[in-house]
């Protein structure tokens, strides 16, 4: 009797849907008929053994997909073409005017002072506490037949100052006139006009061995002043 019960039990419990997975109708009916006839199975009066199809106790799973075989990615060649060979530019040595690149005008250095400070009617520039100005001059010279706009400021310029063997950096942005970071200015022809720079220095640097370094690009010139 408490196999029936037990399989009572069972029934109610797949019955209620508690543990299946979801099945179709026909599959349900299966079930059902597989119950009832083990039910009958326990029943002294019940002597023919029922026979089913006990996979429908067991759910069907769909079959899983098919996965393409992976490609792995085209592996890539390293280009070596360029191995060694450095992405920066190749910094040609030119003479000083041919760092400007000014057809008919000819820029040379002309004299270099210092002073610790520099007052004009419009501006006024002066060296910090234990420095020194370094002013640089140049002839700006217009040597052809026509008047030229001279236009420093486009061509990018970088310049620096050596002296005693000793590198003070770049050059000083000011509103001096004819500073040359600044400068675009109209040349009659035949006529030239004062180019400055002006730079800072130690003020117990001497004033020897004066270099300016003029770069432009990938050019580069170094002209020497005393």
């Amino acid at each position: 009797m408490k196999k029936i019960y037990a399989v009572i039990l069972v029934m109610s419990i797949a019955l209620t849907g508690c543990g299946f997975p979801d099945l179709s109708e026909k599959e349900s009916d299966m079930i059902s008929q597989y119950l009832a006839g083990a039910v009958l199975n326990y029943s002294k009066g019940y002597k023919n053994s029922f026979v089913y199809d006990k996979t429908i106790l067991e759910p069907t799973l769909p079959p899983a997909p098919t996965l393409a075989p992976t490609k792995a990615p085209d592996a890539k060649i390293p280009d070596n073409s360029n191995s060694g060979n450095s992405s920066a530019p190749v910094i040609e040595s030119v003479n000083f005017n041919e760092v400007f690149n000014i057809s008919g005008i000819n820029i040379q250095p002309v004299s270099v002072k210092t002073r610790k400070d520099i007052v004009t009617q419009f501006s006024s520039v002066s060296a910090d506490s234990g420095k020194k100005l370094v002013i640089v001059s140049f002839k700006i010279k217009n040597n052809s037949s026509n008047a030229k706009n001279v236009n420093l400021v486009d061509k990018n310029i970088r310049y620096s100052l050596t002296m005693d063997g000793k590198s003070y950096g770049q050059a000083m942005l000011t509103i001096i006139e004819g500073d040359m970071l600044g400068f675009n200015e109209k040349i009659a022809a035949g006529s030239n006009k004062k180019g400055v720079l002006l730079f800072q220095a130690d003020s117990s640097a001497k004033v020897k061995k004066v270099e300016i370094e003029a770069v432009s690009g990938n050019k580069r010139s170094v002209v020497n002043i005393k």
